[in-house]
């Protein structure tokens, strides 16, 4: 089993989307100075309640980190196939996630501020990751591929 570079891709991209989990991801200040705190599980509101309203935000990210996961482990079986296609399953699983925060946050915005917290870029971060480990999964794929073919008898 020999370690490769974009594992560490792979790695790095896992931790910032548990990070992204954990962590507040914006905060909205409306007109009369109430806050409002968006999680990825759920919305605390200025009177300290609860509403799951943005739950798939969390759940597409936990299923992205699962996918992740799977593609870290695959990775050290030199499955390159299988690997490309989680990288790629993930890229869209993180565009998705990108999409709904952004229409979740349009609807919660109605003339309120919004402050962006610090956990707010990881999954985009997370998302380049990806492409990157996709592109480097290819690479090292063909260069297998040609020291393979580069070894064969000519008749």
């Amino acid at each position: 089993m020999k370690f490769r570079p974009y594992q560490l891709l792979f790695v790095a991209s896992i931790a910032l989307l548990v990070a992204a989990l954990v962590m507040p991801v914006l905060q909205f200040i409306e007109p009369n100075g109430a806050t409002m705190v968006l999680h990825n599980f759920h919305i605390e509101k200025a009177d300290g309640t609860l509403s799951y309203v943005s739950c798939a935000l969390g759940v597409v990210l936990s299923f992205t980190i699962l996918v992740n996961l799977f593609g870290m482990i695959i990775s050290s079986f030199q499955n390159f196939e299988l690997q490309k296609r989680t990288s790629i399953l993930g890229v869209l699983l993180l565009t998705g996630y990108n999409i709904l925060l952004l229409v979740c946050s349009l609807l919660l915005l109605d003339g309120a501020d919004v402050q962006v917290e610090m956990a707010m870029p990881f999954p985009f971060i997370a998302l380049i990751l990806n492409v990157m480990c996709f592109m480097s999964a290819r690479r090292t794929e063909a260069k297998i591929l040609a020291r393979a073919s580069g070894f064969r008898l000519r008749d």
